[in-house]
């Protein structure tokens, strides 16, 4: 995961203020942050069929392809089933605002893994001693390190993004300006 992160000042407000002046600017804002945002997550798509053992059916042997009979772990929901489509489901879109650090930044859009599985094949290994535990050892080897699907196309592709995204921003914002001052 990287910890670099780029900063794009007046996101919200330009795209409020364009709203008002010029939707048309405002919804291509919007389609270059949802094309960047449909491009990763068929890539994340993509990875998990990749990762999937044509053998097992799943990465890696032991991890079973049906629900816990008797689930005793994670809160009585048992260890997650593997399963390709569901993976692929549970990674979804968002644009919901929201602060992401504590200096009160939003992000303009972000992929989620929302499925069990999915998301402890993602971060297995993030944090604690992996070499003390067998299943992180082997997903580490195998697959490389924690963050091996959505944050892994994100940061192949990031600087791409990033920019894409920064052009259409400073576009709006130059679509908003002219409304502005053909207005005064």
């Amino acid at each position: 995961m990287a910890d670099e992160v780029i900063v794009l000042t007046g996101i919200k407000e330009t795209m409020d203020a364009l709203k008002q002046f010029d939707k048309a600017a405002a919804k291509k804002f919007n389609k270059v942050i949802n094309d960047e945002l449909t491009s990763a997550e068929r890539k994340a798509d993509n990875l998990v069929v990749q990762f999937t053992n044509p053998v097992y059916g799943t990465p890696m042997r032991g991890w079973r392809k049906t629900p816990a009979t008797n689930p005793r772990t994670r809160g009585g929901a048992g260890w997650p089933a593997w399963d390709v489509g569901a993976i692929q489901a549970g990674i979804t879109k968002s644009r919901a605002q929201g602060k992401v650090r504590g200096d009160f930044t939003t992000s303009a859009g972000a992929l989620i893994n929302k499925d069990p599985a999915g998301a402890i094949f993602e971060v297995a290994g993030r944090r604690g001693n992996a070499s003390r535990n067998q299943f992180i050892r082997y997903l580490s080897n195998s697959f490389g390190k924690a963050s091996r699907l959505i944050w892994a196309v994100v940061d192949k592709d990031k600087e791409a993004i990033q920019r894409r995204v920064a052009a259409a921003l400073e576009d709006a914002k130059k679509t908003l300006q002219n409304n502005l001052n053909s207005r005064s």
